[in-house]
């Protein structure tokens, strides 16, 4: 793992690639805002949420308009992902990608990468849990009075505090260990769903980290950090900018403004994601290229 890629070169390769291919990269990831077009909607219909006061008609149509936007926003998510990796491979590798081709093969890889988000999703959150049971259930038995209950409690937010800091740890390791999973299951195997083909994609991302977890984890964490700085700075920005236009002109605005803020903040979070999607997968493409040549 000696010549694996610098964080400098890390960067300026992200960097390079993203301004060089900027329009064909946010042209694959502005989909998002087409599969995310049912949260617009909703916004239109509850511009600040629902709640007690809101009529039964609009709380059902809102909610349903939601569970579609979410399954569209997923799919869309998958597509983008899948099309990301096998675009920007082509490109690192000096060929011309054929979009629509790359397109339709993009879907095929959704189940697999679906079924892996899923599993990983679920075992970290199993497992972190797990780790917090000893504490809770040293607090929760603690029935003991005086000095030996007092002892019995401070050691049960102990095991409390262990177990944050163990859950933390599991969290951390086992998503670097596992950061090239979905490179491997989209770049390196056959689009047909297997159970088989995601174990090994696992325990092939768990091998290229293998004896340089140090070294991935700085590469993934600093320039994943910078990109979301980035990205909370800029909709904290949005957010205040309109906070304030609001704070002067609410009493003259009409339904209609207040309900096309909504949509346009609803629409602003999701373009700032498509523009900063490639570079998520950029830095990760070429650390997860570098990690298989060494």
């Amino acid at each position: 793992m000696a010549n694996i890629i610098t964080l400098g070169l890390l960067i300026d390769k992200t960097v390079e690639h993203y301004h060089k291919h900027f329009k064909e990269l946010v042209g694959i990831t502005l989909w998002l805002i087409v599969g995310a077009s049912p949260f617009l909607f909703s916004s239109y219909i509850a511009p600040a949420g629902v709640d007690t006061t809101t009529p039964t008609n609009e709380t059902i149509a809102y909610l349903g308009i939601n569970v579609v936007g979410l399954v569209t926003t997923t799919l869309a998510s998958l597509w983008i992902a899948a099309c990301l990796m096998l675009t920007i491979k082509a490109r690192a590798k000096g060929n011309a990608p054929d979009h629509v081709a790359l397109g339709k093969q993009a879907w095929k890889y959704a189940p697999k990468l679906f079924a892996f988000s899923v599993l990983f999703s679920l075992v970290l959150v199993l497992g972190a849990t797990i780790l917090f049971i000893p504490g809770i259930i040293a607090l929760m038995a603690n029935q003991v009075d005086g000095a030996a209950g007092a002892a019995l409690g401070i050691g049960g937010v102990l095991l409390l505090f262990a177990g944050a800091v163990a859950s933390l740890y599991f969290i951390i390791r086992y998503s670097v260990e596992l950061a090239f999973t979905q490179y491997t299951l989209v770049l390196e195997q056959p689009a047909k769903f297997s159970l088989k083909n995601i174990w090994t994609a696992i325990q092939s991302s768990r091998a290229g980290v293998r004896g340089a977890w140090w070294a991935v984890a700085i590469r993934l964490f600093v320039p994943n950090a910078i990109i979301s700085l980035i990205v909370v700075g800029i909709s904290i920005s949005v957010n205040f900018a309109t906070t304030i236009v609001l704070s002067f002109a609410a009493a003259s605005l009409s339904a209609l403004a207040i309900k096309l803020i909504a949509i346009f903040l609803t629409m602003s979070l999701f373009i700032i994601n498509a523009l900063v999607m490639p570079l998520y997968a950029l830095a990760t493409y070429y650390l997860y290229d570098s990690v298989k040549r060494t």
